[in-house]
């Protein structure tokens, strides 16, 4: 069963027709309402809040789903054996992911959320008492709700001892178990990510595999394991990742049934090259992970502490917090102190980072010198902890929907000392008689034209090394927003500089940073490298379009590649609609392979696709369970066609059906989620579904992973990282 969240003043039933009542139920503050909807309707909900909201479909995703997408918990995940129930949360913008175990009458919270009001609501709705609190380890990317949870239920948090922790706290050993209603919580000691790092093994009575579930917290994760640098002190990274290499070796003797929930998925900055699944299994990532098929401690040890992503400013400060017991929060305190133009430019002048919550377009056409804007739709919390020094005088601007959510955010990564806001926003701003900065977004067919005149402004990507070498619109610099210190470092402050990212969401950002540090003239690309690829623009990188498949694969097939003089055989083609009606009606028999660059999977993808790059295809189908058919997919299915063919004679080929989607990604959000020709060469004129049979949990693949939580539009220009 798949969730999603239930708009404001809707009636669970009514909530997936999209029924209006007369007046809302009063939520508790920092809460949010659930509705269990079908897996189809799951996509097209993002879309009916954005027709609501009498929003078009062209403009931002995240826009349409603000306060109710990425910056809201979701349940993406749940099982129920007997009367245990497990189900996991996924909150988008910090890529978190909680828990709620549950048996007899009793609960227990794993790594809780700094607002809790969904935790109680759904453990009240399941007669269940909140026994338990369990912290994988000390947290460092967001506050987490431990301590508020014990006092409100007169629960016991469960830790290592290895914490140091000072609050009040039932200290862990290897091997320690505790009760859960009828059934056991093992825990056992992984470090690696932390010294402190503890794995929750669930075994329930009479079911196979057993232990059933292992929580890892960010020790493991889907294809990746949790960076070690994040300590500190004189515990240096290459120990830790030593200690990670013993924790891997120990996770290999687990059943290979054994489901593995992780702490994080995709964006975390917690790790590098996770999954964006969210559910895996011991045997699946034994066979994809790459740190579970390392044998040597030496390699091991330096491929993990090589290419890790920039911390977070607020880390360090969280960790201290978590490990102290965070304050409570009035959650009805929504609002910084309101602060006059005059007020806000003095302290401005004196030092404070203003923070502009709009989005790039109304940044572009009037703005604050020097507020750095970090729209409030992406990952605002992140990259405010990335971007402004922890301690900072904070002031934001925006109108007060905006101001009211960004509040809400930040103190879920500790930022309780907001310094206020800038009352009536621009408006009052620019009545008061403060001065105005603009700055330009650039066209794509403008830039270009610049380009091949040689009368480009100094271009600078953004984006993070990994992403530029991907996919660019040329060989220029590449300075991460993550580092915009770099920026006076090394460019020329006197001269135009445009920057580009993937959206215009970090290349906004890096306007306002520039701006801080002198420039005098500083634009951004208009809709960034997405809006190159839409206008048909070159690009070059080594997931470019213009890549040779045969060189993608890397690897031996016995087919040719088309033109190469042997005849390719093609695989069987699938409509959009065909597959949607597959995964509705039979989804242990198939599984959607998308082999596109993560970024652009990031940004959309089609709910429970595995994300695989076409030179581990044949690997990842043959770790697939017998019967179970592969569908490739790609951006417009040129590709995925000539990656399936290439597979036909392989191994993979032989053990396994494949087919390949017609129009790929694009051809799947027009036909299927906006419903412009339903399910076409599927079911003809029939509508498509409105509810899918249910799964017996119990006899689901064990590798299968769970339904991505929601999916965006292809043509959407924001991505859940920050773009």
């Amino acid at each position: 069963m798949t969730y999603a969240l239930r708009p404001a003043g809707t009636d669970p039933q009514d909530a997936q027709n999209g029924t209006a009542l007369s007046s809302a139920p009063e939520d508790r503050p920092g809460s949010h309402s659930f509705v269990r909807i079908d897996p189809m309707r799951h996509i097209l909900l993002p879309l009916a809040l954005l027709a609501a909201a009498g929003t078009s479909p062209g403009q931002d995703a995240e826009r349409a789903s603000h306060g109710l997408g990425a910056a809201a918990p979701q349940i993406s995940f749940e099982e129920q054996h007997g009367d245990f129930i497990v189900r996991q949360y996924q909150l988008g913008c910090l890529s978190q992911l909680t828990y709620l175990l549950g048996s007899g009458n009793e609960a227990a919270i794993v790594d809780p959320q700094r607002d809790v009001t969904h935790y109680e609501e759904d453990a009240d709705a399941l007669g269940l008492d909140i026994k338990w609190v369990i912290l994988t380890h000390t947290n460092a990317d967001f506050v987490a709700g431990h301590t508020e949870l014990a006092r409100r239920y007169d629960a016991t948090i469960l830790i290592s001892g290895e914490s140091g922790s000072l609050f009040e706290h039932d200290a862990l050993q290897d091997g320690d178990r505790r009760p859960l209603g009828d059934v056991e919580l093992e825990f056992w000691a992984t470090p690696g990510h932390t010294l402190d790092s503890m794995t929750t093994l669930v075994h329930l009575p009479g079911v196979s595999p057993d232990p059933a579930y292992i929580i890892t917290g960010d020790t493991l994760f889907i294809g990746g394991i949790g960076r070690p640098d994040l300590v500190g002190g004189e515990i240096t990274p290459s120990v830790l990742a030593g200690r990670a290499f013993d924790t891997m070796q120990r996770f290999k003797t687990l059943p290979d049934a054994t489901k593995i929930l992780p702490g994080h998925g995709a964006g975390s900055l917690c790790g590098a090259h996770l999954s964006p699944e969210t559910v895996s299994t011991v045997g699946a990532e034994r066979a994809t992970n790459p740190y579970l098929q390392i044998e040597s401690r030496t390699a091991f040890i330096s491929r993990v502490i090589t290419g890790l992503p920039v911390a977070p400013k607020y880390f360090a400060f969280n960790v201290n917090l978590n490990r102290t017991g965070p304050p409570a929060v009035d959650w009805k305190d929504e609002m910084p102190p309101s602060l006059a133009p005059d007020e806000v430019a003095k302290r401005a002048q004196d030092g404070a980072w203003l923070i502009d919550l709009r989005g790039a377009k109304e940044y572009a056409n009037g703005h604050i010198s020097g507020a750095v804007n970090i729209d409030v739709r992406g990952r605002i919390d992140t990259w405010t902890g990335i971007a402004v020094p922890f301690e900072a005088d904070l002031l934001l601007v925006g109108d007060d929907d905006l101001v009211k959510e960004a509040a809400f955010r930040f103190r879920r990564i500790g930022l309780d000392h907001l310094g206020g806001y800038l009352a009536g926003g621009m408006d009052a701003w620019k009545s008061a008689g403060q001065p105005v900065r603009r700055s330009e977004l650039i066209d794509p067919a403008e830039l270009a034209a610049r380009i091949a005149a040689g009368t480009e402004p100094v271009l600078v990507d953004v984006r993070t090394p990994t992403e530029y070498e991907e996919l660019r619109v040329g060989d220029y610099a590449n300075l991460p927003v993550s580092d915009a210190a770099a920026f006076g470092r090394v460019l020329d402050r006197t001269q135009p500089v445009t920057f580009l990212c993937n959206s215009a969401y970090r290349s906004s950002m890096a306007v306002g940073l520039a701006e801080r540090q002198g420039f005098e003239n500083v634009s951004s690309l208009d809709g960034g490298l997405d809006a190159w690829l839409d206008a048909g623009l070159p690009v070059i990188g080594t997931m470019s379009e213009e890549t040779d498949v045969s060189t993608a694969m890397a690897g031996p097939t016995t087919n040719s590649v088309p033109g190469a003089g042997s005849p390719m055989i093609l695989p069987e083609p699938m409509e959009p609609g065909a597959v949607a009606r597959a995964m509705m009606d039979q989804p242990q028999l198939y599984r959607i392979i998308d082999i596109r660059p993560s970024w652009q999977f990031d940004e959309y993808h089609i709910a429970g696709a595995s994300n695989v790059a076409p030179a581990a295809v044949e690997a990842f189908i043959l770790g697939l369970p017998a019967g179970v058919r592969a569908i490739l997919v790609d951006r417009d299915g040129t590709t995925a066609f000539a990656v399936a063919g290439l597979l036909q004679g392989s191994a993979a080929g032989e053990t396994h059906s494949l087919r390949a989607m017609i129009g790929g990604t694009a051809a799947y959000f027009r036909e299927v989620e906006l419903g412009e020709s339903a399910l076409r060469g599927a079911v003809g004129s029939s509508p498509m579904p409105t509810s899918a049979p249910a799964a017996d949990s119990a006899s689901a693949s064990p590798a299968a992973p769970a339904p991505a939580a929601s999916a965006k539009k292809p043509q959407s220009k924001r991505r859940s990282a920050g773009c």
